[in-house]
């Protein structure tokens, strides 16, 4: 394995910016987006939490952060919408309900290379070599995009999206200052691209796409690296969000979790708590029916939803008795890491 230089031990990368990073809003101005958007979501009196649309008729709660117990008549009022069959929060753990799942959080002030592992260096700057880090236009990304939306869904065996998706994706974002895209350019190809959500003092990386042929130089280290720094150093950003740990089945969970740590995010465990609506508890609550999602999952499984209703059934039955065992695994990848949504 080559050693990192001693020379540059202390020189960070420089990262190119071709467009304006976005200024960022408060939770109010990203409810607005979700209602230009469409749809349903909710926020508090005092505009400090916010319910907003997860996947498939969930709304899910923000900050991330916000652990304390939520108002129960509220979370009744919100499964009375229509569209709405379930509502997700995060609690911390107890006793009585152990962790189930992981947030992962990078709240470094001093966020750099040489507070990371040797192995991470070696892959960001692998990745900085190699591409031309730096902020993407919405015209850039609708025009080049497309390439790394269709090899990450084929990689993790979806159907393959229309190019509708990423004009679509582009035009809803880009009338608000919440949102920027980070990119991995290799000449005129967008190799890898990260959205990034400032909200607050907080931000959050919610999509991640990237090449398959571009994966072997870490053009995902690189993008993670830089939006990282610059949102907590230079914005000084109280944290920086990368997402839960996933609910789907056949997912490579170890994988992403090590790669996330690796690169200086802190995996805290929470307990994912699920209100449904009560026609879908008889769906998903019993040991069989969990059962004949799973198996489902299993035979089509380039159904997103189909694989996430297998992992929410799994969690909700109890079958899975220790939900986050896989943790404790060995043997992870060494490669670039897999993209996440």
């Amino acid at each position: 394995m080559k050693q990192d230089d001693p020379k540059s031990a202390n020189r960070e990368p420089p990262i190119a910016a071709a467009a304006l990073p976005a200024p960022g809003g408060t939770l109010k101005q990203y409810v607005a987006y979700e209602e230009a958007s469409g749809r349903s979501c909710a926020l508090s009196s005092d505009g400090t939490q916010a319910w907003v649309v997860g996947v498939g008729g969930e709304l899910r709660r923000l900050p991330m952060e916000c652990t304390q117990p939520p108002d129960a008549n509220l979370v009744k009022s919100l499964l009375g919408r229509r569209g709405v069959w379930m509502v997700t929060y995060l609690l911390a753990p107890d006793e009585s309900h152990p962790a189930n799942g992981f947030d992962y959080v990078c709240r470094n002030p001093d966020y750099r290379l040489e507070t990371l592992s040797s192995h991470a260096r070696r892959d960001i700057r692998r990745g900085l070599r190699s591409f031309n880090v730096r902020l993407c236009t919405w015209d850039e990304l609708v025009a080049k995009g497309y390439p790394a939306e269709v090899d990450t869904t084929v990689q993790h065996g979806y159907i393959t999206p229309s190019p509708r998706v990423i004009r679509e994706f582009a035009q809803r974002r880009r009338r608000f200052p919440l949102f920027e895209i980070w990119g991995a350019w290799k000449g005129e190809e967008l190799a890898a691209w990260m959205s990034v959500v400032k909200v607050d003092d907080w931000a959050a990386i919610d999509v991640c796409r990237s090449r398959t042929a571009a994966l072997r130089h870490c053009p995902n280290n690189a993008l993670l690296y830089a939006a990282t720094r610059t949102l907590l150093v230079e914005e000084k950003r109280k944290y920086v969000s990368y997402g839960l740990s996933s609910l789907q089945v056949e997912v490579n969970d170890l994988t992403m979790h090590q790669y996330k740590v690796r690169m200086g995010y802190e995996a805290v465990p929470v307990w994912r708590t699920v209100a449904l609506h009560w026609t879908l508890g008889p769906l998903l609550k019993p040991r069989a029916a969990s059962l004949g999602w799973e198996a489902l999952a299993k035979l089509l499984p380039k159904l997103p939803a189909l694989r996430r209703a297998a992992g929410l059934a799994r969690l909700l039955s109890g079958r899975d008795s220790a939900p986050l065992a896989w943790a404790q695994a060995e043997g992870a990848s060494d490669k670039d890491s897999p993209d996440s949504t």
